[in-house]
């Protein structure tokens, strides 16, 4: 039971923290805007335990409802008094922000009964919200940025707030000199918020100087920033102090990280005479770049001081520098990570040493324990079988934890498409064993697309996919509504196409299927059928074929990493609709030519990714000998590509600086038709030039009938633009399509260019390259843009 005493002590506190609270807005108090209540103390004790309210009352209370107040309260009638509760009550109404001291709760009784009664003192609302002086935003779009609206309680701190934001979004638009002030006497005498703003002139940074840099190049200390200069239409220009003050930190921080430890930068500005053009000078001190003196290795017991040093690219002599030390991290993890040490740690730290210019590194390693693997458990496959799964680990319980292996296995999972993410880590608490958990979220596998695209080399090209990535031949549906659904012919993990596409150049329907595992084994089998047909400039051409396929994947052996298949290959080519004159090798080919043909194949491929190599190389050869199973031709084809990639830079983001070299010949033996000839340019050939614009010549007409020797080589350099949609391009193509064996012409061009990734498009970018040839045969078509895109609907 409560004492009288009790309950003065504590309404008496309330009275405190109200009289604190309310001389902390005492500008708001003196202006009218709203006065403070004296509560009515209880006369006398009231008893409260273990009684139920009778009614709730929320005193004070003028512009907000009851109803409103006691759904934020959550206290109701029929509750049984709970000294906790009523204080959570008076916590949840305080948090609105609508009221100018803290409410406090207090019994009274009446007539019997327990009232509970809630006192308010709210704060005065806003009437309006008006601004005057700007030019340069709507009023509609400055009251998009601030959180001040009719209905908000009157508060200095959103005020000020809200003139924070309006300066802001000046700021960011280039009007450093803006200034916003609050209209007093309105505020006071109609509750209405009024924003007198003074725009001033719009300031551009038209140059930026970093005074004093020596170590690096004025090009590279820009990309460091966020302030740019003034660009028509691109960039405004804007200055900001508070970006250019984040632009001195990270400057200094990209010279520390760099070795530079004792760099110092700051920044000023130079107005020109009309007060809107703006230099940024920043003022940058290299001081001494440090290099390491000493590397000490603690607490490494496994592998020996010199196995780690020979991972790590920190090394005596060198400059500190905080890229470097982060791959060494990840290479030392990496390793310990092979051997089973799942959960191994690095650690680098640095102190300056006795001599200047010096530091001495420590390497702390945390070793943890070696693990094997236990049972591999599988989640999140609602419709794909385990089996495709399992096949695409590669590892098996009780290997060692190999880290490694485990990522390699993540990225290949989804590389499969069948899977929109893939996550594998270690479970349980068994001593020196882990089991393995593979999370998959399953990817959409069926796929019903009505497309258009549009590429230099072919033209417009309409779509009609229907595609299953997760097809099982023998998931025979059970039911209608099975097949109907798409719960049938499902979880395999096999291909099965059908595409159709018309177009203006080039038009083909194909169908093909392909199991990845042959009863599952590391045997692919693919089986196809097609319909091709291209007007071409010489002639039309048309072909219906039938293929099938068998490769093999080697994971031990001398082939091991390498992979190889042997197709056969069946079709009818027609070529007609010639044009007058046209070269003798042209009317050769002219009418039915039944081709059939058998081609193995050797594929090495060590990159990192499937479809955006960043590291490793991928070489392949292959021999295709037509008219082996017949036909009305007789040769040999015979083609070898390699592909080099390298990451040269990761940006702050990680992103990938990546440098491709690559070339590609081919050789024909024995008399071919035109139709199977070597022709170049065009994507994926040689930029700069018309798609098949590079051949040999022959006839009146000068017709381009092909090559029987192809050699294209291509260097190019991409990097991040946007995020991870777009990179750029840098380019040099070269090479020749010779009538024989030798190079007598030569063909270059450099450009530039863009890939654009849409995630709802797939793997594959959108790709627009201008290139420039700068030595070209005078028979050649050229051709300065060539692009590739397409869309679906």
């Amino acid at each position: 039971m409560r004492s009288e005493r009790d309950w003065t002590a504590r309404f008496r506190t309330r009275r405190g923290v109200c009289i604190a609270v309310t001389l902390s807005v005492s500008l708001l108090a003196t202006m009218g805007l709203f006065q403070v209540g004296e509560g009515d103390v209880a006369e006398g004790p009231v008893e409260t335990a273990d009684r139920l309210i009778s009614r709730i009352e929320f005193e004070g209370a003028v512009n907000l409802s009851p109803v409103y107040l006691q759904s934020v309260a959550q206290i109701n009638v029929n509750d049984v008094w709970d000294d906790e509760a009523i204080a959570a009550a008076c916590a949840r109404l305080a948090g609105t922000g609508k009221f100018a001291v803290d409410p406090y709760a207090q019994p009274r009784e009446e007539e019997g009964g327990l009232v509970l009664v809630f006192v308010v003192s709210e704060l005065p609302f806003v009437t309006g919200v008006d601004f005057v002086g700007n030019e340069k935003f709507k009023t509609s779009e400055l009251l998009k940025e601030i959180e001040l609206s009719v209905g908000s309680a009157i508060s200095e701190f959103l005020i000020r707030q809200a003139q924070e934001q309006i300066a802001r979004k000046y700021r960011e638009a280039g009007y450093y000199y803006v200034s916003v002030e609050t209209d007093g006497d309105v505020l006071r005498d109609e509750r209405r918020v009024l924003f007198r703003i003074s725009e001033g002139p719009r300031v551009k940074v038209r140059s930026i100087v970093f005074d004093g840099a020596k170590a690096y190049p004025a090009l590279e200390l820009r990309s460091k920033i966020e302030t740019n200069t003034y660009f028509w239409l691109f960039r405004t220009g804007a200055f900001d102090d508070e970006t250019a003050e984040r632009d001195a930190a990270m400057l200094r921080r990209f010279y520390v990280d760099r070795g530079y430890l004792n760099a110092q930068v700051g920044y000023r500005i130079e107005l020109a005479d009309n007060q809107s053009d703006l230099t940024l000078i920043f003022q940058i001190d290299d001081g001494l770049r440090h290099e390491i003196q000493n590397i000490r290795l603690v607490g490494n017991t496994v592998f020996d001081d010199s196995r780690l040093l020979s991972e790590m690219q920190s090394a005596l002599g060198l400059p500190i520098d905080a890229d470097v030390l982060k791959r060494d991290r990840e290479r030392l993890v990496e390793l310990y990570g092979r051997d089973g040490y799942i959960y191994a740690d690095v650690a680098t730290t640095y102190v300056f040493a006795e001599q200047d210019g010096f530091v001495d590194l420590t390497v702390q390693v945390n070793e943890g324990q070696q693990y094997r693997m236990g049972k591999i458990v599988i989640r999140g496959n609602r419709h794909t079988k385990d089996k495709v799964i399992r096949r695409e680990l590669r590892f098996f319980p009780e290997e060692l934890y190999d880290t490694s292996k485990v990522k390699v296995a993540e990225r290949r999972l989804v590389e499969t498409r069948l899977f929109s993410e893939a996550t594998i880590t270690p479970q349980g608490d068994q001593a020196s064993v882990r089991d393995v958990l593979v999370d998959v979220a399953e990817a959409e596998t069926t796929t019903i697309l009505f497309g258009v695209g549009v590429t230099s080399n072919s033209g417009v090209v309409g779509s009609i996919s229907v595609e299953q990535r997760n097809f099982d031949l023998f998931d025979f549906p059970r039911t209608t509504s099975e097949l109907f659904s798409g719960r049938a012919f499902r979880g395999a993990g096999q291909t099965m196409r059908l595409q159709i596409e018309p177009g203006t150049e080039l038009s083909r329907a194909q169908v093909e299927f392909r199991e990845p595992y042959l009863l599952d084994h590391d045997l692919g089998l693919g089986v196809g059928a097609y319909v091709f047909e291209r007007g071409r400039d010489e002639w039309d051409e048309q072909r219906i074929g039938f293929y099938t396929s068998l490769d093999r994947r080697f994971r031990e052996g001398p082939l091991e990493g390498w992979a190889s298949e042997i197709a056969a290959r069946f079709e009818n080519v027609k070529i007609d609709d010639l044009e007058p004159f046209t070269a003798e090798d042209i009317e050769d080919a002219e009418g039915n030519n039944f081709m059939t043909s058998l081609k193995g194949s050797l594929l090495r491929d060590r990159t990192d990714s499937l479809w955006l190599p960043s590291e490793g190389d991928r070489l392949k050869v292959s021999w295709e000998q037509f008219g082996v199973l017949g036909g009305d031709w007789s040769f040999s084809k015979a083609i070898g590509e390699y592909d080099y990639y390298i990451t040269m830079h990761r940006d702050t983001f990680d992103r990938k600086h990546i440098v491709h070299l690559g070339a590609k010949m081919g050789q024909l033996f024995g008399d071919a038709p035109v139709f199977e000839r070597f022709y170049g340019g065009g994507i994926g050939s040689i930029r700069g030039f018309e798609f098949r614009g590079i051949s040999p010549r022959d006839g009146f007409r000068d017709d381009a009938v092909g090559g029987d020797f192809m050699l294209e080589t291509s260097a190019e350099y991409s990097f991040p633009v946007v995020g991870e949609t777009i990179r750029g391009v840098t380019f040099l193509d070269m090479g020749t399509v010779e009538e024989n064996f030798g190079i007598t012409d030569w063909r270059a061009s450099i450009g530039v260019g863009a890939r654009i990734y849409i995630k709802y498009f797939g793997p594959i970018p959108l790709a627009f390259d201008l290139a420039l040839p700068f030595s070209s045969n005078s028979d050649d078509d050229e051709q300065v843009f060539n692009f590739s895109f397409g869309t679906t609907f």
